[in-house]
């Protein structure tokens, strides 16, 4: 009965350490943003599989959407035309 019990802590406690392995190895959002360079003329598709998923979206009234990314201390609004076309950052802070 203890064997079994010894097997199950050992196993969740090589997935934690795993999970914090990989948690570190992902590079921050500044860093991906860094990596991406200019944003203007680019897809939200291309955008999206750099960056993942965006934490906010505002559809605006002209047919423009403003999507936002962000962390704990660093946070990024790029602006995107009707066709999902970046048009360029509208706010970043740090």
């Amino acid at each position: 009965m203890f064997i079994y019990l010894g097997w199950i802590v050992a196993a969740f406690l090589a997935g934690v350490l795993l999970m914090l392995w990989l948690q570190r190895r992902k590079p921050s959002l500044q860093q991906r943003v860094m990596q991406m360079g200019v944003f203007a003329g680019r897809s939200y598709a291309e955008i999206l599989k750099a960056m993942d998923a965006p934490q906010m979206a505002v559809q605006q009234t002209d047919g423009r959407t403003l999507r936002t990314w962000r962390n704990s201390d660093y946070s990024i609004s790029l602006l995107f035309d009707g066709q999902d076309v970046c048009l360029g950052v509208e706010d970043e802070s740090h």
